[in-house]
């Protein structure tokens, strides 16, 4: 066939025909230009960037009539022979297939020959991480001391599984993948000379598509130019490369912002029904939402989002829309629903429930935003409790002893008899103080010091004690995790542990913890340990009595009638599900 693809027709002859690759090219023309041509060049990077197109420009600059020069000629007799293949003095060995320690001496004994009729002799190694230990360790010696007029050209895509022993007699340079703006420029040149018509946006999608890749990319132009002839329509590409329409994504994200699942759902069933895979219609969209969060937080940033200046413009207005935070936390939860597509028995059902979470995505706020509102909250509630602080008017506040309760999840199905958590505060009849919610300004239990009452729930005692001894000796805290405190009385504690593990623990630092008593009541205290008992031995340790569960039961009514929790749930439009005495927990 005479035929020859465009990949292997267009492929660049001298170092201005290379795209890209600037910092390669500039070392390797000084190189050349100043005569310090090292005898060992390592050229490593992805596919198709340019290792085996650049080393064969170095042999033409070498071996060229009008060298060693950093521009070859192309017409001489060493420059054909190097392009056509058949050059004697430039050797190409594809270690693929030939990685044996045979392979190695073979070259090893051609290289003692000068070059003839070339002024170098080269040899071209490809995918040189393929040889095996033994063939690398047969060119140790003849890597680092070379005959002169000599030069190794190395050529990888995997750099870290070369010997290191081989690197160190190696000049490096590492080829990067090809922006987007690189390929598409290269792309209109071939089609310019070519006589093809395709549109700017047909070589960006096959650009884009080539994912960095020159060679990726001239392959997809080919393909392009088989399917639709001389003229390539922007369909056919789209046919081809099996992408959805801009315009149908900035839809479907519309929608999402405008929380209208319906309408996502609509427009994701066109893209789906016109051909286009779940999962690559899930990794456009993640495209998208990349692009527009992007030109929310820099949109004078020129080249970080691709695209021509109507569709710049339209992606702009589409992002301001809706929002740098939304969009950043609507592309988060598209890739964590995306994650599950590839095992998804139905891929096509996944997205469309990804699309419906993201349109029902709650509107974020600012976290500042929010804690000034609740400040503002905070200012007539308590203007309302009155009183001064450790005198507090009942159902507002409550005393430094008390525990408070809070809230807490998850929601357990709760006794229908209190719901004003939903409705206005009412008065209501005096009953005695109680704390306010945690969070408040007041220090917590876990803060405070030891309970000023002898009458404090034995659970909040325990509670406060163990957290002062983390501040000191964080195993002996560990220690009193999941006991009960059984008995106080002013100079001693009963405490019942909850295994035989942990009793022997207790046993063992007795004295340690009789020490952070002492410093936490600030008088000398006695600790004694009840043996442990399983539960159907008998009653549960420390069960509640019935005059705790009423006290506890009268703590979170307080609770759910607090000005400031219900101004908070109507403000923020919240509810309550669950509320947990500090140092205790409850399902009421």
């Amino acid at each position: 066939m005479s035929y020859q693809v465009i990949a292997r027709k267009w492929r660049p002859q001298t170092f201005d025909e290379v795209s890209g690759q600037e910092h390669v090219k500039k070392g390797l023309r000084n190189a050349i230009l100043t005569g310090r041509i090292p005898h060992a060049i390592l050229l490593t990077g992805p596919r198709g960037v340019g290792k085996t197109t650049l080393a064969r420009i170095i042999a033409r600059s070498l071996n060229c009539d009008e060298g060693p020069t950093d521009a070859p000629c192309g017409k001489c007799a060493p420059c054909e022979g190097i392009s056509a293949g058949h050059s004697t003095d430039v050797q190409e060995v594809d270690a693929a297939s030939r990685t044996g320690v045979d392979d190695i001496r073979v070259l090893i004994e051609s290289i003692r020959y000068a070059a003839a009729p070339g002024k170098h002799r080269i040899f071209v190694i490809d995918e040189v991480h393929m040889l095996s230990v033994s063939a690398f360790n047969a060119l140790l010696k003849t890597l680092e001391e070379p005959p002169p007029n000599s030069l190794f050209i190395f050529a990888t895509t995997n750099p870290e599984k070369i010997p290191f022993t081989v690197l160190s007699r190696c000049q490096r340079y590492d080829l990067r993948l090809f922006t987007t703006g690189e390929v598409t420029d290269r792309l209109t040149e071939i089609c310019k000379s070519e006589g093809i018509e395709i549109s700017d946006k047909s070589l960006r999608d096959l650009a884009r598509e080539g994912q960095g890749s020159m060679r990726d990319s001239q392959t997809l132009l080919d393909q392009a130019i088989a399917y639709g002839g001389s003229e390539v329509a922007d369909a056919t590409v789209a046919d081809m490369l099996g992408l959805v329409d801009r315009r149908v994504l900035a839809e479907i994200i519309g929608a999402c912002i405008d929380e209208d699942p319906a309408r996502a759902l609509e427009e994701s069933q066109k893209a789906l029904q016109s051909g286009a895979e779940p999962q690559r219609l899930g990794q456009a969209l993640i495209g998208l939402l990349r692009d527009l969060v992007v030109l929310g937080v820099a949109p004078s940033s020129p080249g970080l989002v691709e695209g021509g200046e109507a569709e710049l413009e339209a992606l702009a207005a589409l992002a301001k829309r809706g929002g740098t935070a939304r969009l950043r936390r609507m592309f988060k939860a598209l890739v964590a629903e995306h994650e599950n597509l590839a095992w998804a028995p139905q891929p096509a059902a996944v997205l469309e429930m990804a699309l419906v979470r993201l349109a029902i995505l709650p509107r974020g706020e600012d976290v500042a935003e929010l804690l000034e509102r609740l400040k503002r909250l905070e200012a007539p509630a308590a203007a309302a409790g009155g009183g001064r602080k450790g005198n507090p008017e009942p159902g507002s506040g409550g005393t430094p002893g008390k525990a408070r309760p809070a809230a807490s999840a998850p929601p357990k199905p709760a006794k229908k008899a209190s719901p004003p958590a939903q409705a206005a505060p009412r008065p209501q009849e005096p009953q005695e103080p109680t704390a306010p919610l945690a969070g408040a300004d007041e220090p917590t239990p876990a803060d405070a010091g030891p309970p000023q009452s002898a009458e404090a729930p034995l659970e909040n005692v325990l509670d406060r004690l163990r957290v002062f001894a983390g501040k000191q000796d964080r195993p002996l805290s560990a220690s009193l995790e999941n006991a009960v405190l059984l008995e106080r009385n002013d100079h001693s504690l009963r405490i019942a542990p909850s295994s035989p593990f942990q009793a022997k623990r207790l046993e063992d630092r007795l004295q340690d913890l009789e020490r952070v008593a002492t410093e936490f009541f600030d008088q000398p205290v006695k600790v004694e340990l009840t043996p442990f008992e399983r539960p159907n031995e008998g009653a549960q340790v420390g069960a509640p009595s019935g005059k705790a569960r009423d006290r506890e039961r009268e703590k979170i009514q307080t609770a759910l009638n607090h000005p400031a929790l219900n101004e908070a749930i109507k403000a923020l439009g919240g509810q309550i599900v669950k509320i947990v005495p500090l140092g205790g927990e409850s399902s009421k």
